[in-house]
């Protein structure tokens, strides 16, 4: 019987799983990737802000824009009757004192004034004017009819649900002005009433003259009544608030309201109206001569064009109103132009602007 021999082999045995080395490895590619993800993740991020901020800066220009444009378009007119087309104050009576709301405010008669921040600031109460000059623009407001004199101390107006004279009811102290094509009265100090839909207008402080006292001859049938509209764009920073543009309106009561922020981080601005010249009657050869103030006078013209550059804070960001956030737009001046209402005495004339 052979003796069977049994041979034990050895194999080597291969460690599994991952090194050390393939692990760091693994964990820095990891690594890179969240970095790369995260960082992707916050530009993008960032990116939506900045363009969320510019839109947002953006849409507060354009709104900004529109109204400056809208209250040039409108400065002046009351009615068929318009300031800019008075080369003489005898068709103008303004019987309130003199205050912003005046139709001739340091001798400016237009219906868009430049005044200085010494003439406004005891009118703008917890507000600081940090730009020199004061930008105001005046018109009617309201779609008077029915208009009827009570004697020559009063009258009656019909203003419906939707009009604008409704609202001085009760209000003594707000100007209300009558005008006619020829001829303008602002009464302030009047007493007001709104009895079913009619406005009734009493005890003025002065009588209303022939034009518009409709017993009279010499009543002037186009009579219209409107409440006056002040609208006031300036440079500042209430007590507590940003430093921005900022409007301030007549309220119904005769009275600013309380400012109402527009742009802020907008520091300075440059304000120029351009006035015609030229005009005559056979050439075409009507130019704009841009000033950095108000004609004054009696005989002083209107302005046909307003140009206005706003800066930001020390040539810096001009930001969304009501915004502080870092991603604001970094638009650093931005510029407006609008027609004045009845500045253009040479409208069937394009006009050549000086470069």
């Amino acid at each position: 019987m052979g003796i069977k021999k049994t041979y034990t082999r050895l194999y080597g045995c291969r460690i599994k799983g991952f090194t050390l080395i393939e692990l760091l490895v693994a964990a820095s590619l990891s690594m890179i990737v969240l970095i790369a993800a995260g960082s992707g993740f916050y530009t993008t991020q960032r990116l939506s802000k900045v363009a969320n901020g510019r839109l947002q800066v953006q849409q507060d220009l354009r709104n900004t824009a529109n109204m400056i444009v809208r209250d040039a378009r409108m400065a002046g007119s009351f009615g068929c009757f318009n300031l800019a087309k008075q080369v003489s104050g005898a068709d103008i009576n303004d019987y309130g004192v003199n205050s912003l709301s005046s139709l001739n405010f340091n001798d400016q008669r237009q219906g868009v004034k430049l005044v200085d921040k010494t003439n406004v600031s005891s009118f703008l109460n917890n507000f600081s004017i940090s730009n020199n000059k004061v930008l105001i623009f005046t018109y009617g407001l309201g779609s008077s009819n029915g208009y009827q004199s009570r004697g020559v101390r009063g009258f009656v107006v019909n203003a419906g649900n939707d009009d604008e004279l409704k609202e001085l009811d009760g209000y003594d102290q707000a100007p209300i002005v009558v005008s006619s094509c020829s001829l303008l009265e602002r009464f302030v100090g009047a007493q007001k009433q709104n009895d079913n839909g009619q406005l009734k207008v009493m005890a003025l402080p002065n009588p209303l003259l022939s034009d518009h006292d409709s017993s009279s001859p010499d009543y002037k049938g186009e009579t219209s009544v409107f409440r006056q509209a002040v609208n006031i764009y300036t440079i500042g920073t209430p007590i507590g608030g940003e430093k921005g543009l900022y409007l301030f309106q007549l309220n119904a009561d005769g009275k600013f309201g309380d400012p109402q922020l527009l742009l802020t981080g907008v520091d300075n601005w440059n304000i120029q109206f351009g006035y015609s010249s030229g005009c005559s009657p056979l050439k075409n050869d009507a130019k704009i001569k841009f000033e950095p103030a108000i004609r004054t006078g009696v005989d002083a013209i209107a302005p046909t064009l307003l140009k206005i550059k706003l800066t930001g804070v020390g040539g810096g960001d001009i930001k969304a109103g009501g915004v502080g956030s870092s991603f604001e737009s970094d638009i650093q001046t931005y510029y407006i132009d609008a027609t004045i209402r009845g500045g253009n005495s040479c409208a069937e004339r394009s006009f050549d602007q000086p470069a």
